[in-house]
């Protein structure tokens, strides 16, 4: 049984996408001032469900985790311009 080794670029890559995802999770805790509890519950939902793919993403070695964050924002900006430009929410 060897040590496998990870490399550098990829801790790097790990910390972006950790650091990233940190920061879309405040975004994701603050839609309490425009959308509804129903809404934020299933964000944290999904959230939580992203970050654990993230989690997998890392311990499979894969660079994707980098994608991880892209989604959340991704996902989060959708809901918010469809919740306010269809379904009326308002800051």
């Amino acid at each position: 049984m060897g040590m496998r080794t990870t490399r550098p670029w990829f801790v790097v890559a790990v910390v972006i996408a950790a650091l990233a995802q940190l920061v879309v999770g405040f975004y994701y805790l603050a839609s309490g001032l425009m959308a509804p509890l129903w809404a934020i519950v299933l964000l944290g939902v999904w959230w939580v469900v992203l970050t654990l793919i993230g989690v997998r993403l890392v311990q499979r070695r894969s660079y994707l985790v980098l994608l991880v964050p892209v989604v959340a924002m991704a996902t989060w900006f959708g809901l918010m311009t469809f919740g306010g430009s269809v379904l009326g929410w308002t800051a």
